[in-house]
């Protein structure tokens, strides 16, 4: 649990500065309409009941991460298209990308040497391959606006 607890932690202290890196990215009128264009507003995003076993917790945090794995993949594809110089922009998302897939992986480990759980199912967000530029850079920033909001309560829960 401590290895997973690190890294929510890790996740956390970087969250706001990616939010904010992607959005400055994007452009006019990102950064000037934050909360109409990259407010939290996931729809399918799944749930998370702090106060659950741990269990629970391990389950709904592992659907979680795997949904943010997922659509940072796609927001980190769209943006390699879309801001081909923001070299820093895509480290940073491949940099969470790769700590979410130890986390995740980390999860999995913890529900199957502990509660003998092998598989949970999953869901993911929005393909964002057959949107448009503006769609494709609106979803990302909500997810991103999500995901910096979702892991501050998952650092808080464990």
């Amino acid at each position: 649990m401590t290895q997973i607890r690190n890294q929510l932690v890790q996740l956390n202290s970087s969250a706001n500065a990616l939010f904010i890196l992607y959005y400055s990215a994007q452009g006019e009128p990102f950064p000037s309409h934050l909360d109409k264009l990259c407010g939290p507003n996931v729809t399918d995003f799944p749930p998370f009941h702090a106060d659950g076993m741990e269990k629970d917790k391990l389950v709904e945090l592992y659907r979680i991460i795997a949904y943010l794995g997922a659509s940072l993949g796609n927001v980190t594809r769209d943006q390699k298209v879309l801001n081909p110089n923001a070299q820093d922009l895509h480290s940073r998302l491949s940099s969470t990308a790769d700590i979410l897939r130890g986390l995740l992986s980390n999860v999995l480990c913890r529900l199957c040497n502990k509660y003998h759980v092998g598989h949970v199912d999953v869901t993911y967000g929005p393909d964002t391959s057959g949107k448009d530029v503006f769609q494709k850079k609106k979803l990302g920033c909500q997810l991103l606006g999500k995901y910096k909001q979702v892991i501050a309560q998952l650092v808080q829960a464990f």
